[in-house]
């Protein structure tokens, strides 16, 4: 039995991340919390408390009960500790898990709750976090916090859609708080970063899809963290049965924003993300969604009707896209007739598992869309939308199941339904060979990290928009999120400079920022749409090739920073890639309706002292050598006339 009279402590790490846990008087703390290289404890300062981790107080219901939890044992295992507590009455068991995965990142927490009782006892939201906190002292300036947009729908074919910032920077100030909400509706990512001044800072993230997330700032220099499952109705815990509080990832860095970023980056790709994305590097795919080529259409072939796809446009769409080399095709929104995915017999008379096949034959791999108005909540009716769902691929062969919201909530906002959701996703996962979920519920709402553990890719937004909404939107949700999961979305209205290969060029480099996807019609048009050149054709099949061979690798495993200021459709903007470990990296650069055609480029991330040669893919610039130091401080320039233009800057070390 561990002797309580005497604090004791358990230390975890990964390589950003170090926590003590320690036991004080019987109640679990954090007594050390830090990044190794800024040194700064945010747990415990010399004169003052640890922070305790809070537990459930009462039971739920009508009649809350108080419960009092007494330690019983910690159980230690390589890079992880467990504490067990136990409540007489009613009788339950409380597990506090802390994990620290190898590698860069957060430590993980998971708690859950057993009911050792005779009967059912109902509880109320247990947070997943509650910590009081001690951030550096006033003298440092910059102390802020930051949270993230999903900007998931942005419907709408203005560029103006998502010229409000998604990301928000606000000092902490004692006695302002700030409560984001993060869904499977329109709201926030769940995390929130508290940085000083952009020399180190910590990040809190839930992995569930109906979570809340409360940050501010109290006296004495203090700040709190809590999150967990938003306060509902009263879960029941059935006698020998466990409540799983929603996890939650608690981490620390050094640097910048973008330090932040590739920290979180670097744990999700190894430790929270389908293991097909880490294991096969052909991922992510190229994908072309048939929605637009594929659609009936009105009166004129000005505007294609989308939403009812026909079989007839379908097998001359997929020849095109399998000639330029590309890998998915997504049969989208209404395909079927009636309740159950049975295909419409008229526009679909060969059937949904012919075209599988067809697409199969010419090398690419079969996404269908499927929307379903089911409650996970219900276990019924979960099995309905399981059994459903199991059909696209036991008898149609589909590769990857697309969701949306066309016809209810991919995920209820309820904690049973987020928990019914994930377990239909896990089976699934389980008993179906290469199961993959392509996650859109009405655009890019579901951006959290326990639906992001379960999908292949998420679809960033839903507007039909230029090529510069994407862009904005994944600046933005690439802050704080893998780009091999975010997939591109640029509508049927968006093509730039038609017949020009630099124009559509310019927006296909939009959406191969990551998981690649886009929407136009086919190059031989059978919506409506512009057709393509043979230069334009041309062009494409090389970016193909090159996202295939240079850019999907970058994507995958390499740093990302934000180089240029957010995309705003009249500046330049850019994203750039860099691989320490090989020395490659790439900037894309963007050059909307500006008309300054020089620009000096900063680059990020490089080693100071060694020396690196820049070269452009296009040829617009000469190639150029100078130092990382150079690259870094002063920067390069380079030219590009015109307008929306783009250029592929190659890094590599000499």
């Amino acid at each position: 039995m561990t002797d309580l009279t005497t604090p004791q402590t358990w230390a975890i790490a990964t390589d950003d991340t170090q926590l003590t846990l320690g036991l004080v008087e019987g109640k679990l703390c954090l007594t050390d919390f830090r990044n190794p290289l800024a040194a700064w404890n945010w747990a415990q300062k010399a004169d003052q408390k640890p922070a305790v981790v809070t537990f459930l107080a009462t039971t739920g219901g009508p009649k809350p009960e108080p419960l009092t939890w007494v330690f019983r044992e910690v159980l230690t295992a390589t890079g992880q500790v467990t504490f067990v507590f136990t409540c007489a009455s009613p009788a339950l068991e409380l597990r506090s898990q802390w994990l620290a995965q190898p590698g860069r990142g957060p430590v993980r927490h998971v708690m859950t709750i057993r009911n050792q009782d005779n009967h059912p006892v109902a509880v109320d939201a247990q947070p997943s976090l509650d910590l009081t906190l001690h951030p550096p002292e006033p003298a440092i300036p910059g102390l802020c916090w930051w949270y993230v947009n999903d900007e998931g729908c942005l419907w709408g074919d203005s560029p103006d859609v998502a010229q409000a910032p998604g990301y928000y920077q606000e000092p902490v100030v004692a006695g302002a708080t700030r409560e984001i909400l993060a869904s499977s509706g329109y709201d926030f990512i769940p995390i929130a970063i508290c940085d000083a001044g952009s020399s180190h800072g910590i990040y809190y993230a839930v992995e569930w899809s109906h979570c809340f997330l409360r940050f501010g700032g109290l006296p004495g220099s203090q700040i709190r963290l809590e999150a967990g499952n938003p306060p509902s109705k009263p879960i029941l815990i059935a006698s020998g049965e466990e409540f799983l509080v929603p996890p939650v990832l608690l981490g620390a860095y050094a640097g910048d924003f973008d330090d932040c970023g590739n920290s979180l980056r670097s744990y999700l790709f190894h430790h929270s993300m389908p293991d097909v994305l880490r294991t096969d590097p052909t991922y992510p795919k190229l994908e072309w969604n048939s929605f637009t080529a594929t659609g009936k259409t009105h009166k004129t072939q000005t505007e294609p009707t989308a939403w009812d796809p026909v079989e007839v446009k379908y097998y001359p769409f997929i020849k095109e896209v399998a000639a330029l080399g590309f890998e998915e095709v997504a049969v989208d929104v209404a395909w079927w007739e009636g309740p159950e995915p049975v295909a419409d017999p008229i526009d679909w008379p060969q059937g949904m598992k012919a075209a599988g096949d067809a697409t199969h034959q010419l090398g690419m791999r079969y996404v269908l869309y499927w929307s379903d108005n089911e409650n996970t909540a219900d276990p019924d009716a979960c099995n309905v939308r399981e059994q459903r769902i199991r059909r696209l691929f036991q008898e149609y062969g589909a590769d990857t199941w697309r969701s949306d919201a066309t016809r209810g909530a991919v995920i209820c906002p309820d904690y049973l339904a987020v928990k019914g959701f994930y377990d239909l996703l896990d089976r699934l996962q389980c008993e179906i060979p290469n199961f993959q979920w392509e996650n859109c519920g009405g655009g890019g709402p579901i951006k959290d990290y326990g639906a992001l553990k379960r999908c292949t890719k998420i679809q960033s937004h839903d507007s039909i928009s230029p090529a510069i909404t994407h862009r904005r939107v994944f600046w933005d949700s690439s802050l704080v999120l893998h780009p091999i999961q975010l997939q591109g979305f640029v509508g049927w209205k968006a093509r730039n400079r038609p017949g020009e290969p630099g124009g559509l060029v310019y927006d296909f480099r939009t959406c191969a920022l990551g998981a690649f996807q886009w929407f136009f019609d086919s190059p031989v048009p059978t919506n409506g749409g512009i057709p393509w050149t043979d230069d334009e054709r041309r062009a494409i099949a090389r970016e193909v090739q090159t996202y295939k061979t240079r850019l999907r690798p970058l994507i995958r495993t390499a740093q990302l920073y934000h180089i240029l200021p957010r995309p705003d459709d009249r500046n330049w903007d850019g994203i750039q890639y860099y691989d320490p470990t090989n020395g490659k990296g790439v900037a894309y650069i963007f050059k909307p309706q500006s008309d300054q055609d020089r620009q000096t480029i900063r680059l990020k991330g490089l080693e100071a002292q060694h020396t690196y040669i820049l070269d452009f893919e296009d040829g617009s610039n000469p190639s150029i050598t100078l130092t990382g130091q150079q690259l870094m401080s002063t920067g390069f320039a380079m030219a590009l006339p015109g307008i929306f233009v783009s250029e592929l800057v190659w890094i590599r070390r000499a």
